[in-house]
């Protein structure tokens, strides 16, 4: 059980690679999730942004195992209010739990992109309430 945000930091292991602001907020925003969601997101998920001290960051495609999701966070989106920072990684996140299909290596047509970005944005609004 992962209650605060130091835990929830050191459960990613290194696939939480960002400046101090962003692991601050993502490991604060997934508290908004059952215990079983937080386990599995810090599992599975990567949360990549730019840091301080590196102008770049190189991952070696296998790495990544068959069931982790890379979520990159922009440096534009991490200047945006906090609320908007919020909003956005709930909804990446909604994209792994809903098991959604990643557009660039698999492809879809508009109307699939539509209804997933809308699934994303309900599940976004139903953590983001409670």
């Amino acid at each position: 059980m992962l209650h605060n945000t130091q835990e929830i930091k050191k459960a990613f292991h290194h696939r939480l690679q960002g400046g101090k602001f962003m692991k601050d907020i993502v490991a604060k925003t997934i508290q908004v999730f059952p215990d079983e969601m937080i386990d599995h997101i810090t599992k599975h998920c990567w949360f990549i942004s730019s840091f301080e001290d590196g102008w770049a960051f190189t991952l070696k495609a296998d790495e990544l195992r068959q069931d982790e999701y890379l979520i990159f966070l922009s440096d534009e989106l991490l200047k945006q209010d906090k609320a908007q920072i919020i909003y956005t990684i709930v909804h990446e996140i909604g994209h792994v739990i809903l098991g959604h299909k990643n557009a660039i290596r698999i492809p879809q047509s508009k109307k699939e992109v539509r209804n997933q970005e809308r699934q994303a944005d309900e599940f976004a609004r139903k953590y983001l309430r409670s």
